[in-house]
């Protein structure tokens, strides 16, 4: 195994509401990874997807957490994460942005791709709002969304940027629906859907195979390759699911 591949990212941040982790990479690219609120079991905020965003040490990335669980939106935590990233692109002579992220980091990866100039995004299983009132359906993770006193955060759509090409995954189900269902629609916005898997499409899709092939894809910005390899993985979704209910 590359031993680039094997480091353990190292601490380049942190405040009392963000913290960031980094691996560097030989190439100019930059991949800013949004991390979820956390394992439900412990709730620890650690890296995904950390060997597939590295693409075998060639790219930079910078694993970004919300410590707060505030989805971006206490007062300062967008601001600041928008400072950290740009402090890094300094220091690397970073000349591209690519967003990453699953579930709440899927959603930083969609609302922070317009603002850091990101050429793609990758985002897993996003809520569209942790807004009660823009998702009243929504009963999960209240025990940090009660938190919330001000969403600061605009709509999903009015941080879209025409220059981005987003990649957005959804697992069907009547939990997910009031997500998915309402995410805008835009020629530069692809948007599927595997049918029933839920919201631990990021952990299914990994069991799936070719979640590496998937996210490169994803970040080189390859539409068609991406759909390809994505059909394959959802055939391979429903084949597990069916063999659990046979």
């Amino acid at each position: 195994m590359n031993q680039m591949m094997r480091t353990k990212p190292a601490l380049f941040y942190a405040s009392d509401r963000v913290r960031a982790t980094a691996l560097k990479g030989s190439e100019h690219r930059l991949v800013v990874s949004f991390t979820g609120v956390g394992k439900p079991d412990t709730r620890e905020q650690t890296e995904e997807f950390v060997n597939t965003s590295h693409m075998g040490g060639r790219n930079h990335v910078l694993f970004v957490a919300d410590t707060l669980r505030s989805w971006y939106n206490t007062p300062g935590t967008h601001e600041e994460i928008l400072d950290l990233v740009e402090s890094y692109k300094r220091t690397h002579r970073i000349k591209e942005v690519v967003t990453f992220g699953n579930s709440m980091g899927g959603y930083g990866a969609i609302i922070f791709a317009g603002v850091l100039g990101a050429t793609s995004c990758l985002s897993f299983s996003a809520q569209y709002s942790a807004d009660p009132k823009t998702v009243p359906e929504e009963e999960r993770w209240m025990e940090y969304r009660s938190k919330i006193t001000h969403f600061t955060r605009p709509p999903m759509e009015t941080t879209l940027n025409e220059d981005c090409t987003y990649f957005v995954v959804h697992g069907g189900g009547e939990r997910e629906k009031p997500h998915w269902s309402r995410f805008p629609r835009a020629n530069n916005f692809n948007h599927y859907l595997a049918d029933q898997v839920g919201h631990a499409l990021g952990k299914k899709m990994k069991a799936a195979g070719k979640i590496e092939a998937i996210t490169h894809c994803a970040i080189l910005a390859r539409p068609v390759a991406f759909r390809r390899n994505l059909r394959e993985v959802f055939t391979n979704l429903r084949r597990v699911e069916k063999n659990k209910t046979a």
